[in-house]
């Protein structure tokens, strides 16, 4: 058994985020519903990996922020 190149689980981690991304979404509007479920951070984790970019920019956002309180 040989390991798979690299382009290969680059393409399996897509067809992977094309799954998990309108599950978590469908998760995360049940979760804004039931108390149980973190609805927020589920539609977060969707969206994410829907638009990674803007994501990223969020989260850089978010660690400016709390460094920012700390000065």
């Amino acid at each position: 058994m040989s390991k798979p190149s690299l382009t290969e689980e680059i393409k399996e981690f897509h067809r992977g985020k094309k799954k998990w991304t309108p599950i978590l979404i469908v998760l995360g509007v049940l979760g804004l519903i039931l108390p149980v479920i973190p609805g927020v951070s589920l539609l977060f984790l969707g969206f994410v990996l829907l638009f990674p970019r803007e994501g990223e920019r969020f989260i850089k956002r978010i660690h400016q922020s709390v460094n920012l309180d700390r000065d």
